[in-house]
């Protein structure tokens, strides 16, 4: 059975977000229904509620068990340009946390030729990257939800939190009895009713296996020795090696906790990805990608040594695949209503390039505005006008970011692409700076395959770098 959650708020945090709807009592606000409590979903659910229209949030668990019951499913991390993005939906509750920022990365490619196993490269950002636990800031953003289905906020929509899961049968009669329905229940669960775009989906399956974990014992702005870094700023490291990548970044976990995140891929068929998949806790996982570091990477292997398993979080790690997927952005029940696909279960990508929360991020706020702009023009809010925004966000965004997930997962259409950055990064720090801008704005991915591309790419990041 459903049932409405009160507004509970972990943190005092959730106070500082001070917007409010822009509905008043006496309008009749249209209704909204989502499906998924995860980023996205909290995101439209709040986003949606403040424009003023009325929103049943639908989630197979409760709030605590959102917040401590699951894995967080992905880093998370915002790399600059998508900051925007989300301020229009939460105002920043962790500007002020120097633990949740990085503004650069040391990088290395494993050459066991160095003396030190690895040739490595500074590179600073254009951008400040935020990273914070996914479970953090989709409870924040269900805690501000909560807060405007209450009295207290001055809002009367009769937006409403409900707990309970949601089959087949039951969207037919969700999207029957609402305006819209948005489902993002991300890779899985009712993405079925999206049929696969395969011209936009550049796989058939899974390109990498991923093992990530959470850990602490060193401070965020923790200097590793052996490593090329940028001073002054706290930085994270993206590795390279035969078997695949690793990336090690502050993170600020669930709990407050400073702590770093671990995310590895492994190709497929290689010894990497056998080991990946004997990791059963976060012990274990954690262990796994230390001895890598020993093997490979040994040069930051003496630092992440000091990490320690989070014990009061068991689900501070996760093992999996992701099966790349663009899907149509409109789909049908059974019963004939519309649903429309947000978040992941519209645009799936691997995490290698960070793409999965920004594309989330820019397309809850585009939605919002496509929405309230066709409501007060008088159009519909029908296949074609969600189609029309899907594609508004597939070219500014969505095509972008599949592009440059494939550029980082060593696509051959990008060969010469990869050599070159990698090739030159060490001596040229435009190189470098440009390479890392594209987690941010990653559109050049769109058209970059050649050396000379990229040379005219890294022109336009030769003055805001010094050698």
């Amino acid at each position: 059975m459903a049932m409405s959650t009160p507004s509970t708020p972990h943190t005092p945090d959730n106070q500082n977000d001070t917007r409010q709807s822009q509905h008043t009592p006496t309008d009749a606000p249209r209704s909204i229904a989502i499906i998924g409590a995860g980023l996205a979903g909290t995101g439209a659910a709040l986003a949606l509620a403040r424009a003023g229209y009325r929103v049943d949030l639908y989630s197979d668990r409760t709030r605590d068990a959102l917040r401590d019951e699951v894995p967080a499913t992905g880093t998370a991390i915002l790399f600059g340009a998508s900051r925007t993005a989300d301020a229009q939906i939460i105002d920043d509750l962790y500007a002020d946390n120097p633990a949740a920022h990085f503004a650069a990365s040391a990088a290395g490619l494993a050459n066991p030729d160095n003396p030190s196993g690895v040739d490595s490269f500074p590179a600073r950002y254009t951008y400040e990257a935020q990273s914070v636990d996914a479970r953090l800031r989709a409870d924040d953003r269900l805690a501000a939800f909560l807060d405007l289905t209450g009295d207290t906020a001055g809002d009367a929509t009769g937006s409403a939190f409900h707990v309970t899961r949601v089959t087949p049968p039951d969207l037919d009669r969700i999207a029957a009895d609402h305006d819209l329905t948005l489902v993002a229940t991300g890779k899985g669960g009712l993405a079925d009713a999206f049929t696969t775009d395969h011209e936009r989906t550049p796989y058939p399956g899974p390109q990498r296996r991923v093992l990530t974990v959470t850990a602490t014992g060193l401070p965020s702005d923790h200097l590793f020795s052996g490593r090329a870094e940028v001073p002054g700023v706290n930085n994270a490291l993206l590795s390279l090696h035969e078997e695949g990548e690793v990336f090690v970044g502050p993170y600020l976990h669930k709990d407050g906790l400073d702590a770093w995140v671990i995310l590895a891929w492994a190709r497929p068929g290689t010894a990497t990805e056998q080991a990946f998949s004997e990791a059963t806790d976060a012990e274990s996982s954690l262990r796994i990608l230390q001895d890598l570091h020993r093997r490979v990477l040994p040069d930051v292997a003496d630092d992440l040594d000091q990490l320690r398993p989070i014990e009061a979080d068991p689900h501070s790690w996760l093992a999996g695949a992701v099966t790349p997927r663009v899907r149509r952005p409109v789909g049908y029940t059974d019963g004939g209503s519309l649903v429309a696909a947000l978040g992941d279960t519209a645009i799936a990508v691997d995490p290698i390039a960070g793409q999965g929360a920004q594309l989330g991020d820019f397309q809850v706020a585009a939605l919002v505005e496509g929405l309230t702009a066709a409501e007060t023009s008088g159009q519909p809010w029908d296949a074609d006008l969600l189609t029309d925004l899907f594609e508004a966000h597939w070219d500014n965004h969505g095509a972008a970011g599949v592009a440059v997930t494939s550029l980082f997962l060593g696509d051959p259409l990008y060969a010469e692409v990869a050599g070159a950055f990698f090739g030159s990064a060490g001596a040229d720090p435009a190189y470098a700076t440009a390479l890392f801008s594209l987690f941010s704005e990653p559109a050049p991915a769109l058209t970059l395959r050649t050396a000379e591309d990229v040379a005219g790419l890294v022109a336009s990041f030769s003055q805001k770098v010094t050698a």
